[in-house]
């Protein structure tokens, strides 16, 4: 056939052919519009960096990734199948950069028909330094009170460094860390415990090692006051009696509080030494305290009580009325004689 026939043959009834092309390009176009769908993901934003150089300050923890394609695709397209991250392997220096942020598919995704994505935002701008390591010293952290009458004499923690890694200025700044804080409410011995060590901020980083933190306790010291303690008078003459003796004494004891808590003074505490004493009357007489080895007597305690002594009677001269007697002393420093008197059985 010649080309002028064919030529002829395409143009006859052009318009009407024209017109159902027309039409078809139309349907199809809508048809591809019906079948195409939107999705949107949140998807995680990672670093890579393997160069020696890291972000020193935050930045967005995720990326809205919307995706455009066949409805039936979309469908089989899951979070999971989205990375993004921001990659600053081509850093060279310490200074503040805009990193795009690029996007990778995983395998099961790629193999469908090319999808549009369109991540938001497209770029981040981040500061970053070099990436630098170092051993700090780790300061173990007590919390509580120990029981009453005990302190911490030394806490020590083993180990007692660990190495961070971060960006140089903030590991040039980070002189130290702290353990978690071990408790030492109510304690009443030496012990050892096991804890972590804090994490200081994001940048900063660190094995999660456990430490052993050894708390020695000592028995504090302090004072304790003790009144109203009896006087027993040592060496009296046979001839002699004691008619009348204070019981108003007071001391203070200074040792371990521990010790002064549990601590309760005898009779024989509080002596008075009569050897001197020949004759009746009332008379100051010195006092002495058997005080333990382990206490000191503080500054303040009574020196000297007056004691009344009287001649001693025999059971025939003894009246028929006993007599309690006490000695007291007034405002003017004069002694008195306080008489309660009860008829004897």
């Amino acid at each position: 056939m010649k080309a002028k026939q064919v030529f002829d043959k395409l143009t006859e009834n052009w318009l009407p052919k024209a017109l159902c092309f027309i039409i078809a390009v139309f349907l199809y176009v809508i048809y591809q519009n019906q079948s195409v769908d939107t999705r949107v993901f949140s998807v995680s934003l990672g670093l890579e960096a393997k160069n020696g150089f890291v972000s020193v300050e935050p930045h967005p923890r995720t990326v809205v990734v919307s995706a455009r394609g066949k409805s039936e695709e979309l469908a089989q397209v899951r979070e999971s199948d989205l990375k993004a991250y921001l990659d600053l392997n081509y850093v060279a220096k310490d200074g503040s950069y805009d990193f795009p942020v690029l996007l990778t598919l995983s395998d099961s995704a790629s193999v469908l028909n090319p999808l549009e994505l369109k991540v938001t935002p497209e770029r981040v701008r981040l500061r970053v330094e070099e990436e630098v390591t170092a051993y700090v010293d780790i300061n173990p952290l007590t919390t509580g009170k120990p029981a009453y009458g005990y302190g911490i004499k030394d806490v020590t923690v083993v180990p007692d460094q660990i190495a961070i890694t971060g960006p140089k200025t903030m590991v040039e700044n980070c002189k130290s860390l702290n353990t978690l804080g071990v408790t030492v409410s109510n304690a009443k011995r030496n012990f050892t415990s096991k804890t972590k060590v804090e994490q200081k901020g994001f940048f900063i980083k660190h094995e999660d090692l456990s430490v052993s933190v050894t708390v020695e306790l000592e028995e504090m010291d302090g004072s304790k006051q003790f009144t109203k303690l009896p006087v027993k008078v040592l060496n009296l003459s046979q001839d002699l009696e004691v008619r009348a003796v204070t019981n108003d004494v007071t001391v203070t004891l200074r040792g371990s509080l521990v010790s002064l808590d549990s601590f309760k003074p005898d009779e024989n505490f509080v002596t008075a030494d009569a050897s001197n004493i020949e004759e009746p009357g009332t008379f100051y007489v010195p006092l002495s305290f058997s005080v333990p080895k382990r206490f000191a007597l503080a500054d303040g305690y009574t020196k000297s009580v007056p004691i009344t002594f009287t001649t001693k009677q025999t059971t025939s001269q003894t009246d028929a009325v006993e007599e309690k007697i006490t000695v007291v002393e007034t405002d003017t420093g004069m002694l008195e004689e306080k008489v309660e008197q009860k008829k004897a059985r």
